[in-house]
C-alpha cells in the first residue's frame, strides 16, 4: 500500500509537471525571424557506468530567444521563457509525424525550420519543411509564465 501511494505521488508530480502551448505557424515564424542569431551554448552530462562516473560536453549552436507568445491549455495569451528542455513539436502535414527539437536550438534555414533532436549527438538534426508544418506545440517542463496583457 506504501509503494502504491509513493508511486501515485511520483507519478503525479512528474506528470503533472509538464504544460503544452501552441501557437500558429505564422505566430512562430514571425518571433523566430527576430532571433536568428546564432550564440554557442554547452551541454554537460554525466553518466555513471560500472567503471565509474564519466563527464560529457557538447557545443552546439542555439537561438537568443528568450521568451515566446503563446497560447496555454486554457487558450490564454501568455509569455513563456524555454529553458533547456523546452522542445518544440511540429506536426507534419503530409505524413502526420511529430517531429521534435530543442527549442533553443530551433533555426530558420531558408524554406525548413531545422533544430537538434539531442545535445549530445549534435549530428542528430531534425527539419520540417516550413509549408509542410500543420501544427506546433510547444512542451515545457516545470513552465515559468506571465501572462501577457497584448492581443495577437
Amino acid at each position: 500500500m506504501k509503494k502504491l501511494a509513493i508511486s501515485a505521488v511520483m507519478f503525479l508530480f512528474l506528470y503533472g509537471c509538464t504544460s503544452y502551448f501552441h501557437l500558429s505557424k505564422d505566430q512562430f515564424l514571425q518571433q523566430a525571424v527576430t532571433y536568428q542569431q546564432k550564440s554557442e551554448a554547452t551541454a554537460s552530462f554525466s553518466t555513471f557506468t560500472p567503471a565509474g562516473w564519466f563527464f560529457f560536453s557538447s557545443r552546439y549552436d542555439a537561438n537568443n530567444m528568450e521568451k515566446i507568445l503563446c497560447y496555454n491549455d486554457r487558450n490564454e495569451l501568455v509569455y513563456l521563457y524555454p529553458d533547456q528542455n523546452t522542445q518544440l513539436e511540429f506536426t507534419s502535414k503530409s505524413t502526420g509525424d511529430v517531429i521534435k527539437m530543442y527549442f533553443n536550438t530551433v533555426f530558420l534555414e531558408g524554406p525548413k525550420i531545422v533544430g537538434l533532436r539531442s545535445r549530445l549527438i549534435t549530428s542528430m538534426t531534425r527539419e520540417i519543411e516550413i509549408e509542410d508544418i500543420a501544427d506546433i506545440k510547444i512542451y515545457a517542463e516545470f513552465p515559468s509564465t506571465e501572462k501577457a496583457n497584448q492581443k495577437y
